[in-house]
């Protein structure tokens, strides 16, 4: 039988494998602050987050924004029980420390989904980052583009030029950019491309 150190030890180990959220930032480090900063120039103190995965995108909006800000993440989590718990944990931790989180597990174009996001609605910003086939991306758009006074697209830079060293991490067309490009012309909009050479990751914004 463990004991007491033992077993705080363990519980210790188990804390920082649900932290992934503190240090798994899966943006450009330059890009995503550049986002923040107008996140904050703009005021936002409610944002929507689809696709968060480890929450390392989330924890660093949020820290970003003032305390009490309301903070959604949709994420359809299938087999990342990892990736799940430290999900949780962030927004454990974001309702902890004083703002107003809120975690929604689901298929993001889902009736149920879309009427759960709505009810904590509308927001400052919508950040979509879940699905990148174009049919997935414009569903995001549709569903939650009218929720957010600001909305905005990661991986706007992604072109067939990227190959990844990871097995499967692209495996269908990547639509974000063709779906940005044609939607970009009819908006206010900027632009956060700072991975060298620009073709992938890349953050695009557009007010409403």
């Amino acid at each position: 039988m463990p004991d007491r150190q033992e077993q705080r030890d363990r519980g210790s180990m188990d804390a920082m494998k649900d932290e992934k959220y503190k240090a798994h930032l899966l943006q450009n480090v330059r890009e995503h602050t550049e986002f923040l900063r107008l996140l904050r120039s703009e005021e936002v103190l409610s944002y929507l987050e689809i696709g968060s995965m480890y929450g390392g995108s989330l924890w660093r909006t949020a820290n970003y924004l003032p305390k009490g800000s309301r903070i959604v993440s949709i994420d359809y989590m299938v087999d990342t029980p990892e990736a799940k718990h430290s999900l949780q944990a962030c927004v454990m931790e974001l309702n902890d420390i004083g703002y107003d989180a809120h975690l929604i597990f689901g298929d993001s174009a889902s009736p149920e989904i879309i009427e759960m996001a709505a009810a904590l609605g509308p927001y400052d910003c919508v950040f979509i980052d879940g699905a990148h086939t174009l049919e997935a991306v414009t569903n995001d758009w549709d569903n939650y583009g009218s929720m957010g006074r600001l909305v905005a697209f990661h991986d706007i830079s992604w072109n067939d030029t990227w190959k990844s060293s990871v097995p499967g991490r692209v495996s269908k067309p990547m639509g974000v950019p063709e779906l940005w490009q044609s939607l970009k012309k009819n908006y206010k909009h900027v632009e956060f491309q700072y991975q060298v050479p620009c073709n992938y990751y890349g953050i695009g914004v557009l007010w409403k």
